[in-house]
């Protein structure tokens, strides 16, 4: 078995899967990886997370 596809079985024993796409813009990991993008030097911390999750989280940070 390669790393693959003991990752895809460890992952289905949890109730997961690997996906095979990026996720949705407006879901939270989605809105997480665009802030990211728009904001290389930015360092993502637990705010960001549950701004996400509310979906409040905006492309640009607060820093200058």
């Amino acid at each position: 078995m390669d790393n693959d596809t003991d990752l895809r079985f460890a992952l289905q024993i949890a109730g997961a899967e690997l996906a095979e796409t990026p996720p949705p813009s407006d879901s939270p990991l989605g809105m997480l990886r665009l802030f990211a993008a728009a904001n290389p030097g930015v360092t993502l911390t637990r705010g960001h997370v549950r701004q996400a999750l509310a979906g409040t989280l905006g492309l640009r940070s607060d820093r200058p």
